[in-house]
């Protein structure tokens, strides 16, 4: 399917990606993702005779219908939906259109996946795969100790500045979603890890310390040292994933959920656990406590003489 190439099309991204940037207060890649989803949107909308800025409430029913016949997820379609509504709210925002044809619209039932689980034993065979006495390893035992640390998201752990960093104090201050901050302490043990990565490692690729982010790819762009990437990131654990004899690589994901589990596991706060993993909702937190109470039951059945 190609992009939206109308002169309007092209008119109406450009406004709607400063929308999102300006008004909305997005990350840049939350704003490439939902302006993505309205690229294909309307190209489909020009492809059918409509128009890209008063289409109707029956095109866009049109519109989900073909993404559910392509066997597009719930979760998929609820996305495009999210990004369509803020799409509307544009509109009439910049004065396009006065109605608002997401009215009668509602979000797809899903079930909510339980996070991937992965046993302490496991992520200790993750940290300590890497060959330290290299570069490269240092620098991986350094991220996966830090990633597991505090929790992050891969994307926090590639952005992570210098400035960010407050070893002495130990802690690290993290902008995540919305731009929202949050505080995360950090364990003596990945602050030395983190130490040893800047002092023997990090200068192989910007010994003048050019770069303002804490972790680099071994790639330079015009002898620029770069950051390491999520695709980059991933690349390492499925590295790590084959060389312990992991049958399927986790994502880089799970040990952010890892984290979180592992925490609950030992006795860890709810509401402490929301703050440092940045959640919004206190819901979304307690997904977790499902994980950690199908392992508690788990160790029961197989530990009760009468189960």
């Amino acid at each position: 399917m190609s992009e939206a190439t109308t002169p309007l099309c092209q008119e109406l991204i450009l406004a709607f990606a400063d929308y999102l940037v300006l008004e909305r207060g997005l990350s840049d890649n939350t704003q490439l993702s939902y302006c993505n989803d309205i690229k294909l949107f309307l190209s489909e909308i020009v492809a059918q005779g409509g128009n890209p800025a008063t289409f109707s409430t029956q095109e866009l029913k049109d519109y989900i219908a073909r993404l559910n016949a392509e066997g597009k997820s719930a979760v998929t379609i609820n996305r495009k939906l999210a990004s369509l509504r803020l799409f509307v709210r544009f509109l009439i925002a910049d004065n396009r259109r006065s109605d608002d044809p997401m009215l009668s619209l509602e979000q797809l039932k899903t079930r909510r996946a339980l996070p991937r689980d992965m046993s302490e034993e496991a992520v200790t065979l993750f940290l300590q795969a890497p060959d330290i006495d290299t570069v490269v390893g240092l620098r991986d035992r350094a991220m996966f100790e830090l990633l597991y640390a505090c929790g992050l998201r891969v994307s926090e752990l590639c952005h992570l500045k210098f400035e960010d960093l407050h070893l002495d104090a130990k802690y690290l201050i993290i902008k995540g979603k919305g731009d929202k901050q949050r505080l995360i302490p950090i364990t003596d043990n990945a602050i030395d890890w983190i130490k040893q990565y800047i002092a023997k490692a990090r200068p192989h690729n910007d010994p003048d310390v050019i770069s303002p982010y804490v972790f680099l790819s071994l790639k330079s762009d015009n002898d620029k040292p770069k950051p390491i990437t999520r695709i980059g990131f991933w690349f390492r654990v499925k590295h790590y994933a084959q060389e312990i004899g992991l049958e399927e690589a986790p994502s880089p994901h799970t040990f952010r959920h890892a984290f979180a589990t592992h925490l609950l596991n030992h006795d860890a706060d709810l509401r402490a656990l929301q703050m440092l993993l940045g959640h919004s909702s206190l819901s979304t937190t307690q997904i977790y406590t499902h994980v950690a109470l199908a392992r508690m039951h788990d160790v029961y059945d197989k530990a009760h003489p009468r189960a």
